[in-house]
């Protein structure tokens, strides 16, 4: 199903331009805010990688399932349909078996969050994890960097 960002009254003519040659019926919504950003989901991934070698004893994709259950799920808890699913679904399972369901991202934690809500989520982690002495790429030094490569 084809999905934009508007941003500009521009973007809404085209969509109009678009729906106005689409046969009907068809099925149209739309959420506030905008959808995370690659540079956004590349971090937070590479944080899983760098939080994995630290730690040493687990590897990212597991870094990625207990950070989604500490740091993610009461966010996506807040969208009744999620909480609807998690609760048929992921709720009764062992804490082990959560991560990993989460982890799988059949429930499209990560990937169905907002920038503003993957922001709360990285923003958390990157609290916690400093209090550890996890050292996570931070994105403004790292924009620096590339400025000088």
């Amino acid at each position: 199903m084809p999905a934009r960002i508007i941003r500009t009254p521009e973007h809404i003519d085209r969509l109009a331009d678009e729906m106005r040659t689409t046969d009907l019926p068809i099925i149209v919504s739309w959420s506030p805010g905008e959808a995370r950003s690659l540079p956004q989901n590349a971090l937070l991934h590479m944080w899983f990688g760098e939080i994995a070698k630290h730690h040493g004893d687990r590897d990212a994709n597991q870094v990625k399932g207990e950070c989604h259950h500490k740091y993610a799920l009461d966010i996506r808890l807040r969208d009744p349909q999620f909480a609807w699913v998690w609760k048929h679904s992921g709720a009764g399972l062992t804490y082990e078996q959560q991560c990993a369901l989460l982890a799988s991202e059949t429930l499209g934690v990560s990937s169905k969050m907002s920038k503003p809500e993957l922001r709360e989520y990285m923003d958390a982690m990157r609290r916690d994890y400093a209090t550890e002495g996890v050292r996570l790429t931070d994105p403004d030094a790292a924009k620096y960097e590339r400025e000088f490569e």
